[in-house]
């Protein structure tokens, strides 16, 4: 079976997972950054598996721009899978919807509970919790890649609480609207010194550097990578950031990033 395993990630939850369904489908994995400006992204993989952050309750909007770039998805198995720390919301459901109206069809969609990692109202999971969750990937992988493999179609995971998923529909919708230029809540601290990583680690070029200074652009995805992979814990967002401890998957480096970046 021929897949193409696409993925976004800012912290590298959806990275990991990507590698480890790579491996079990005997996957290509292509960042989605590294295709993103292409006028129209094609494929002769019959099986396409999109990997990507729960964010508000719901997609990316870099995902959304790649599937409306993707030709031909009427003639793809489309397999997605979301990451989140918290609840999933109906993500599955607004991504569905999105590929409905690119005249393609979900096969199947999955999610998958990894460690937090919205520094601005949390810091780090414990290690303890970390294992926890890793350890329970480590099974499920295996049950996604099955169904992946046989071709097999239905499975969408959503929040089971109807609640949860009104909420879920209205803060996604509201927040799409705003967070391109929630970046004018970043900051850099006094222990900045002008390294430039956090302009090559951005998947959508949102950083300028003047006279060394990071500046962001009103383009954000809210991936918090800047912030994340600053060595120097430099970046701030907001009042509470300096106070909590930052995260990246123990399994991803900066170079796996800086790769994802890539354009």
């Amino acid at each position: 079976m021929k897949a193409d395993i696409y993925y976004f990630t800012g912290t590298g939850n959806s990275l990991a997972v990507a590698k480890d369904i790579g491996k079990e489908i005997d996957g290509d994995l292509i960042s989605i950054p590294s295709v993103i400006g292409k006028s129209t992204i094609k494929t002769k993989a019959k099986v396409i598996v999109i990997i990507f952050p729960v964010y508000y309750w719901g997609i990316p909007l870099i995902i959304e721009r790649f599937i409306k770039r993707f030709e031909d998805l009427n003639h793809k198995n489309v397999y997605v899978i979301a990451t989140h720390g918290g609840s999933p919301g109906v993500t599955i459901n607004i991504f569905e919807k999105v590929i409905e109206g690119c005249k393609g069809k979900l096969a199947a969609g999955f999610t998958v509970n990894m460690p937090g990692n919205y520094v601005p109202r949390y810091g780090a999971f414990s290690e303890e919790k970390q294992k926890e969750l890793f350890d329970k990937w480590s099974k499920k992988v295996k049950i996604i890649a099955e169904y992946i493999k046989a071709n097999k179609q239905g499975k969408k995971e959503n929040s089971n609480m109807l609640a949860n998923s009104i909420v879920s529909n209205l803060i996604y919708y509201y927040a799409t609207k705003h967070i391109p230029k929630m970046d004018k809540n970043f900051w850099t601290d006094e222990k900045c010194n002008k390294c430039g990583i956090c302009q090559k680690v951005c998947p959508v070029c949102n950083i300028d550097m003047n006279n060394g200074n990071p500046t962001w652009n009103s383009k954000c995805e809210q991936c918090f990578a800047c912030l994340q992979w600053c060595p120097q814990k430099a970046i701030q967002f907001g009042k509470k950031t300096s106070i909590h401890k930052r995260y990246h998957h123990p399994n991803i480096d900066i170079s796996d990033i800086l790769n994802q970046a890539k354009k």
